[in-house]
């Protein structure tokens, strides 16, 4: 089955940013595509939603969803609406939605909010039955994977509850039957491994995105009046406080009556969770804590797969609003919602200082300060990189100053190799870089400041040369120059300017017409070029001759006609 995230290689254009701004680091580099690693993965989603050329992909759900209704059509289908649509679908009153909805082929619609409500119950259920500690909400799929597998330790502090879709779910199987098929809609792509591993209870997961495209497909605009029908409902009926589970402390909401003394407290977005999770000792308490922590920077109203980019604060207002307060329904009280959350710890190998060592090494850290730390390969540090190189995550052209020096060496291999003067001058007619051959064509005096400055980066043009001015010819007007002969004292020169960026940097290409083998070229590309003027002086004659000639032939064969016939006229008469 395809993964929840996957990655369009086609779209990577290897910038590593997803590398940067995963929390887990679980993506490695094959061929210069960037690819998620699926055991490493928490599928938060981030990378769908950072990628410039949107190359990380979310599993489609709307053509899933559509063929669960098609496979089943005497099956009845419900939606689960995770209750973060109030801010998605701003301003469309609930019983547009539903009527919108269920004209795509559902039989009902139900808040997934329910599902939070007895959530909500359970857990203040074991909070008053366990002992003290520090307990971690269970309501965010992605947060309990990264528990799993990042925080092992803190496994077991998990509330072992499942999550409020799959409570959801429980309840509309409980309500209408096992045999119907639920699918969820919302702003989670973590919800996509949930409905993985319980198949039983969630057919798919489709994204609000999924979900607004499906109303496009349909011409449906759950704006428009036509679907303001007062008599469709959510069902069984609506939800309370339960619908405050997408704001960071919405769940809290809901508890705070429990029989004994909890400290409740409330955080959001992974790294801020990295930072809670760190170094907590759960057995060092003599109170009970509980901590409701969800992976989105605000909670779920700010998923990965929302519609809008509103303003959070007017998000949380528009669910606090209409949520409505009051206990929740006691009609669930036997439902088992418990499970059991096991470790999914990933093995950190353990490598020599000398492996370490030998992975820098391929990149050019032979010393400590080699160590830039520059995170332009995505990884926090170099030797975060060394590790991942080694692990078969990460290759070593990732590093851009190594490849900047491989690029850089090159350039200068080549520069000395050529035969010719080479000079690279910028705006300021300053030399960026030159060869040592044309330090010996510009004379002695040159090759001695050469010798002491290779390359005389920084040096003005006019100090070592007379025709500066041909350069600034070139810098301000961008046209270049193939070829121009420079004679001074007793040398002659061949001058050729071309822009590298123009208006920027050009370089000069600098040949002594002295020199037999430069003369002897120079002067059979001269005499290319007069044959190819000739030829094609040759060739614009012979075309007006040919054109004289075709003319005069037509001229002379109508005189000729004319005559004939005049001829044959007179002996006619």
């Amino acid at each position: 089955m395809q993964r929840p995230i996957y990655t369009q290689a086609d779209n990577c254009q290897d910038c590593y940013k997803c590398i940067r701004e995963c929390p887990v680091k679980a993506v490695r580099i094959e061929d210069n595509k960037a690819y998620i690693i699926d055991d490493r993965c928490i599928y938060c989603g981030h990378c769908t939603q950072i990628c410039p050329t949107g190359a990380k992909k979310i599993r489609d759900g709307l053509s899933r969803a559509q063929s669960v209704l098609r496979k089943y059509p005497d099956v009845d289908v419900y939606l689960s609406l995770a209750p973060s649509y109030i801010s998605e679908f701003e301003g469309i009153s609930p019983s547009k939605i539903v009527a919108a909805i269920k004209h795509l082929g559902f039989a009902g619609v139900s808040e997934t909010a329910l599902g939070a409500e007895i959530v909500s119950v359970r857990t203040e259920d074991f909070l008053n039955s366990s002992e003290k500690s520090i307990y971690i909400s269970s309501a965010c799929p992605v947060v309990v994977d990264y528990i799993r597998k990042y925080s092992p330790d803190y496994t077991a502090n998990v509330t072992p509850i499942i999550s409020p879709m799959l409570a959801h779910a429980k309840i509309l199987k409980e309500l209408y039957g096992d045999n119907i098929r639920v699918i969820f809609a919302g702003p989670c792509i973590g919800k996509k491994t949930e409905a993985d591993k319980f198949s039983e209870l969630i057919d798919v997961v489709m994204t609000f995105k999924d979900l607004k495209k499906w109303f496009e497909q349909e011409d449906i605009n759950p704006q428009d009046d036509i679907w303001d029908k007062q008599d469709e409902k959510f069902v069984p009926y609506r939800s309370r406080l339960g619908s405050r589970y997408p704001i960071e402390g919405g769940m809290l909401d809901g508890l705070h009556k429990s029989a004994k003394p909890v400290f409740y407290m409330a955080f959001s977005d992974l790294p801020t969770i990295k930072d809670v999770l760190k170094n907590i000792e759960s057995n060092s308490y003599s109170d009970t804590i509980f901590l409701e922590l969800l992976a989105c920077k605000g909670g779920c109203v700010n998923g990965p797969a929302k519609l809008n980019s509103t303003s959070l604060a007017i998000k949380r207002y528009e669910i606090i609003q209409q949520s409505e307060m009051g206990d929740p329904a006691e009609d669930f009280k036997n439902l088992d919602l418990k499970t059991l959350f096991e470790e999914d710890v990933q093995k950190e190998n353990c490598y020599t200082e000398d492996e370490i060592k030998q992975a820098l090494f391929r990149v050019g850290k032979v010393n400590p300060e080699d160590e830039l730390n520059c995170s332009s390969c995505g990884y926090d540090s170099c030797r975060d990189f060394a590790v991942a190189m080694l692990e078969s995550r990460a290759e070593d052209n990732m590093c851009v100053s190594y490849m900047r020096k491989i690029a850089h060496d090159k350039a200068t291999v080549l520069l000395q190799k050529i035969p010719a003067g080479v000079l690279l001058i910028n705006s300021d007619l300053k030399i960026v870089d030159m060869n040592r051959r044309c330090a010996f064509l510009l004379g002695q005096d040159i090759v001695d400041i050469y010798e002491v400055c290779p390359g005389l980066n920084g040096a003005l043009l006019s100090n070592i040369c007379t025709f500066d001015n041909l350069f600034k010819t070139v810098l301000a007007t961008g046209k270049e120059i193939k070829e121009r002969q420079i004679k001074e004292n007793d040398k002659t020169w061949i001058l050729s300017i071309y822009n590298i960026q123009p208006h920027r940097q050009v370089f000069g290409l600098l040949q002594d017409l002295q020199n037999p083998s430069v003369k002897k070229e120079w002067i059979i590309e001269k005499t290319r070029e007069v044959i190819k003027n000739h030829m094609s002086t040759v060739q614009q004659v012979a075309s007006l001759l040919g054109e004289n000639a075709a003319f005069t032939d037509s001229v002379l064969r109508a005189v000729i006609d004319v005559y004939d016939k005049d001829e044959n006229k007179k002996i006619f008469l």
